[in-house]
């Protein structure tokens, strides 16, 4: 980033307090004050818990250049843009970054309701062996992070990768519209957001909102396994609404009307089946979700202009890079650290990654999916029946997770909240431990059920 006040006014439609700042440069943004870099934009962002506006001059005295700031909310002397929304302007200043950029750039956004970020990182890993790429930090996928990512461009640039999340309709909209990405992923079509939107088709329409903002020649990449995206009528039938009715289409799955397939799966390796012939892959991530999540990540790559062959090469060596699921060796087994949020589907692939641990008794520590809406009681009980097929204990956490409990044959230990989990399951692993057996533990739950308490438990204690 190397803006002037000026043009950061002319990008938000924001007032500069002082006449003379005009001409100030910045080059890096915070939403922290703590954290500022080189000539640092400080955004003073109002949270729930607290408003930036109380420490802009604090800022400035640690070193920002200049502020972003709403109307009438800072009376201090320091540069600042008023503006009359600060998130607004921080997507105005990133959609006039990448408008007015003369460097080519290929952007590429990620969404779905799983699987988004490993997908994002997998196909920054591909590219960056190839052209300097950006990438979203861990989950930067909202209408602050996904412009605080833009802003870290730098003209060596050649690639930049972008999660898109959403909370409800209209938010992929406003992602897709400052990046215009040239290719987007949809990595499935699931159950997340039920509760405030009501039915997967409108879970589908908001996801398909990323191909609005996309480039006058939009590649659409969708796992031709799920239901709802392999629904091509449907899909074409939206994108017809969103004026983008001659987006091309690639499909990735293990099922003929994929032109991107993978056949003959064992555990996370299998022979990767497209127009440009056959290639074995043998990934060091485990689960079969990622065969999904590098089927799209090779995709993305290809649009991008690095071809199959070497993607296929890249992608075998991806592995420390993924943010979210860990898997932790201890001296009594394993532990799965996949505590970061949980949907039926994540669920399902995090079980399957424990069915292939081997160990000798697997304990799966789960708590309560959250925003399912109706359709949060029978995902419940699929869930437990289907951890009852791989797991000897279940661990249930939170009050939804009684319905695990119902449909789960086997031990079972129920806890009110992540801290007793924690406090319940130290004791059973020393028993297995005692006895010499080795022990594999699953940690998955919605973010809110702060079951990363379970996972630092069982790595500090019994390491």
């Amino acid at each position: 980033m190397n803006l002037t006040l000026n043009k950061i006014s002319e990008y938000t439609g924001g007032v500069i307090t002082r006449p003379e700042c005009g001409n100030v440069t910045v080059r890096s943004a915070s939403i922290d004050s703590r954290r500022l870099g080189e000539r640092c934009l400080f955004i003073a962002l109002k949270g729930e818990n607290t408003d930036g506006h109380f420490f802009v001059d604090k800022a400035l005295e640690n070193g920002a250049a200049a502020a972003l700031t709403e109307k009438g909310l800072y009376r201090g002397n320091g540069c600042a843009v008023e503006t009359d929304n600060v998130a607004c302007a921080m997507g105005d200043i990133a959609a006039g970054i990448l408008r007015d950029r003369k460097d080519p750039l290929f952007k590429i956004a990620v969404t779905g309701s799983v699987g988004k970020t490993t997908t994002k990182d997998m196909t920054a890993f591909i590219l960056s062996g190839h052209m300097k790429t950006l990438k979203s930090e861990m989950n930067f996928n909202n209408e602050y992070g996904l412009p605080l990512t833009v802003m870290r461009l730098e003209n060596v640039h050649e690639a930049l990768v972008t999660e898109m999340g959403m909370r409800g309709t209209g938010q992929i909209e406003y992602l897709t519209k400052i990046v215009r990405p040239d290719a987007a992923v949809i990595t499935n079509i699931g159950v997340s957001h039920l509760e405030k939107l009501g039915t997967r088709e409108n879970i589908l329409r908001a996801k398909l909102e990323v191909s609005i903002g996309m480039s006058d020649r939009p590649v659409l990449i969708l796992n031709g396994d799920n239901d709802m995206l392999s629904d091509e009528r449907l899909v074409r039938e939206i994108l017809r609404g969103y004026g983008r009715e001659k987006a091309e289409i690639i499909y990735f799955g293990t099922e003929d009307n994929s032109s991107v397939r993978a056949e003959n799966i064992h555990g996370s390796s299998y022979e990767l089946v497209t127009p440009e012939g056959r290639f074995g892959v043998c990934l060091s991530v485990p689960g079969v979700h990622n065969v999904y999540n590098s089927m799209a990540a090779i995709c993305a790559s290809h649009c991008a202009g690095v071809s199959i062959e070497d993607a296929v090469k890249d992608i075998e060596h991806f592995g420390d890079e993924v943010s979210r699921q860990k898997i932790i060796p201890v001296v009594w087994g394993t532990v799965i650290d996949d505590a970061y949020n949980a949907s039926p589907d994540s669920m399902n692939a995090s079980l399957s990654v424990l069915k292939s641990l081997d160990v000798d008794v697997r304990i799966a520590a789960l708590a309560d999916m959250l925003e399912l809406g109706s359709m949060s009681d029978e995902s419940h009980r699929k869930v437990g029946a289907l951890a009852s097929e791989i797991a000897d204990v279940l661990l249930a956490v939170g009050p939804l997770s009684e319905l695990y409990c119902e449909t789960f044959r086997g031990r079972i230990i129920h806890a009110s909240d992540s801290a007793e989990g924690a406090r319940l399951l130290l004791p059973v692993i020393h028993e297995y431990e005692s006895r010499g057996l080795s022990v594999g533990v699953l940690v998955k739950g919605s973010n809110a059920m702060r079951m990363g308490a379970v996972s630092d438990a069982l790595t500090s204690n019994l390491t």
